[in-house]
């Protein structure tokens, strides 16, 4: 008997401690939605997202204040006035702060480290943030 409430005792402790290191994840399904909560202004979120942003998402590391996230937008030609106002950023750059990111862990959803080049993406870094627009979609990827 005591063997058993070892071993659960064990199991609850592990299952804690589990779920204490997951990174937590939030959705919105609108700005709307988002703007309930001070995220923005906190610096949770990067100021460039709008009224118009949909399908919000973002996973985050409280001690490290690192995280991911991304959104879809409707008015292209707005966000697409707001990026020329920051600057440009290298690639290597950009990978160079992906790979210094330990936790949280890189989400499935954002996009594949391979994939992330010039020509089908516009690199800027606003704040702290690093911003990966789509150029053929209306899609921004974020990180800090």
């Amino acid at each position: 008997m005591i063997g058993i409430i070892k071993t659960i005792t064990l199991l609850i402790i592990l299952f804690f401690l589990y779920s204490c290191n997951e990174s937590p994840h939030i959705d919105f399904h609108s700005y709307q939605e988002l703007s309930e909560y001070d995220f923005i202004k906190n610096g949770w979120f990067p100021e460039i997202l709008r009224d118009d942003a949909y399908m919000i998402q973002e996973t985050f590391d409280y001690t490290s204040k690192h995280l991911f996230g991304r959104f879809d937008f409707k008015n292209r030609s707005n966000y697409d006035s707001i990026i020329q106002t920051y600057p440009l950023i290298e690639l290597d750059s950009l990978i160079n702060q992906i790979e210094k990111i330990n936790i949280p862990a890189y989400p499935d959803w954002f996009v594949p480290k391979e994939n992330i080049n010039k020509s089908n993406f516009i690199l800027v870094k606003e704040n702290d943030f690093y911003i990966i627009m789509e150029r053929k979609a209306n899609r921004i990827y974020f990180l800090r």
